[in-house]
């Protein structure tokens, strides 16, 4: 018999919510839905799991220890939906050709990963997202990064968005094999100099200073023109174009009104191991980690047979909620009332005539 204990329990980090803050969830959705679909993107479903030795390849060493894994009947091992965008990568893989795009979508389901070694409580994340597939370049990265933008206004929270190119990391770890290429994302995103300097293959010494000062940069919009214009004739041209896509889009971005809590980090190397190109990732003071992800993949969506470039961005919607701003927009449409009536038949006809008016009424 299961112990009453075990009854009254659920296992450690799953979620569940009711009521009045499953209605405030499904508001808040809602209206992400609206900009979706203002933006032209449309629903996707992914499947709960799938073959895990397709995406072990691409989780990385980070993403393996947080992925769950269960077998199922036949014995085969199966990956627990950790990361939406991969399970879409695959879908969309094998049903898209060069004809469809571009193509835009969102997605709002329930992943599983454990987030923190040091915390079991946080294990079920809601992660609603969006992906922009075959438009390279300014165009993509500046399509997503306004939407994300969009979306800090609408949360009405006093979020940083920290802007980095994992690009210019790959860049500079041109040469190293597997295991210190590892090692040197782990540097820069540590802002461990030492270790940086050890692995860097730049021989010129000046111009490996140059490139040890860069990934310690962490500026506005414009610091970061500033350092720009004192990089001139100390970086080579392959490295100019990259942070000169930088700057295009930070320009871009002065037309919203998150442009003021917009910093150039280049310690951001990107949340998942299958990032090529921007990278970022939004915080908020009171939060342990960023809510928002995102950045270009041109590299995914090939291994599951359809090559493109693609971009998009996460966001940990339940991790968030408690400190969106105006909470009250969120909340019931006003109190319940009794219809009126002496019979039930009269009471449902004097409900659905209040009902239109937009008010709760009970029978």
């Amino acid at each position: 018999m299961t112990p009453k204990r075990r009854l009254l329990q659920i296992p450690p980090g799953t979620e569940a919510f009711f009521l009045e803050e499953a209605f405030r969830h499904r508001r808040i959705l809602a209206k992400i839905d609206k900009i979706f679909t203002g933006w032209g993107y449309l629903p996707a479903e992914t499947p709960v799991f799938d073959f895990y030795d397709i995406y072990q390849p691409l989780l990385g060493e980070s993403g393996t220890g947080k992925a769950y894994r269960l077998m199922d009947r036949d014995g085969d091992l199966l990956l627990l939906r950790s990361d939406v965008t991969l399970f879409l990568a695959k879908q969309l893989g094998m049903a898209l050709t060069a004809e469809d795009l571009p193509v835009r979508v969102w997605y709002a389901d329930s992943i599983l990963r454990h987030q923190q070694s040091n915390d079991i409580s946080k294990n079920e994340f809601y992660q609603v997202g969006a992906e922009l597939v075959g438009v390279p370049g300014t165009a993509g990265d500046g399509e997503i990064l306004l939407m994300v933008a969009e979306i800090l206004s609408f949360l009405k929270v006093d979020a940083v968005l920290h802007i980095g190119s994992a690009a210019i990391v790959h860049k500079a770890a041109e040469g190293l094999n597997e295991e210190d290429k590892e090692e040197f994302f782990k540097a820069v995103a540590l802002r461990d100099r030492k270790t940086m300097e050890g692995l860097l293959t730049e021989t010129d010494a000046s111009r490996k200073e140059v490139l040890l000062d860069l990934f310690a940069f962490i500026g506005s919009p414009e610091e970061f023109r500033n350092y720009m214009a004192s990089l001139k004739g100390k970086i080579n041209q392959d490295y100019l174009e990259l942070l000169n896509h930088l700057q295009e889009l930070t320009e871009l971005l002065d037309c919203c009104s998150a442009a003021s809590s917009i910093r150039i980090d280049f310690s951001e190397t990107g949340s998942q191991a299958y990032h090529t190109g921007i990278v970022f990732q939004a915080y908020l003071e009171g939060i342990d980690s960023a809510f928002i992800s995102g950045g270009r993949y041109d590299k995914l969506l090939e291994n599951f047979g359809f090559e493109s470039p693609s971009v998009g961005f996460s966001l940990l919607l339940r991790k968030i909620e408690p400190l969106i701003g105006d909470a009250g927009r969120f909340a019931l449409p006003g109190k319940s009332e009794n219809a009126e009536g002496k019979s039930l038949k009269e009471k449902y006809q004097d409900a659905v005539s209040k009902r239109e008016s937009g008010r709760i009424v009970h029978l």
